[in-house]
């Protein structure tokens, strides 16, 4: 039984690994994550619905989680051929259009759940304030900093 949990918990280390590594090592992933906290900061202040809320938090899971893939199948496919080969193009091209059409279809559902003009007059309202403002600039400064980061490649 312990053996069971012990291998259970290595596979969650492992996944771990690859997300912090994808962190560390994809630019775009680190875009996403801002993204996410962007969206994040928003919803709170427009003071979405729950039902609004579970479904921002799905597609921010969808795209996190086609960038992961994304980065495997670069990864696998520089693994698998050291030269330019056209289906390895074909493959990473597909892999990136496939978390572009999950950004996109993001985009839209957020362009519709933050539709309401009488909200928007709410939300400008509270981050004119000095305290919306300074951590608007706070937010907007780190965020170039954890986007630009340390590509270790």
């Amino acid at each position: 039984m312990i053996e069971m949990f012990k291998g259970i918990f290595r596979s969650f280390g492992y996944a771990f690994q690859g997300i912090f590594r994808t962190i560390r090592e994809e630019r775009n992933f680190r875009i996403h994550i801002v993204a996410v906290f962007l969206v994040t900061w928003f919803a709170f202040l427009y003071e979405v619905t729950w039902g609004q809320a579970v479904v921002l938090v799905i597609l921010f899971g969808m795209v996190l989680s086609l960038e992961l893939m994304n980065t495997a199948v670069e990864h696998a496919v520089d693994l698998a051929i050291s030269e330019r080969h056209p289906l390895a193009k074909k493959a990473k091209d597909a892999s990136a259009g496939g978390v572009l059409v999950g950004a996109i279809v993001s985009v839209i559902v957020a362009v519709l759940t933050f539709r309401d003009p009488a909200h928007w007059s709410f939300v400008l309202q509270k981050i004119t304030t000095p305290i919306g403002i300074i951590s608007l600039v706070i937010f907007v400064i780190l965020a170039l900093f954890f986007v630009r980061g340390k590509n270790r490649k």
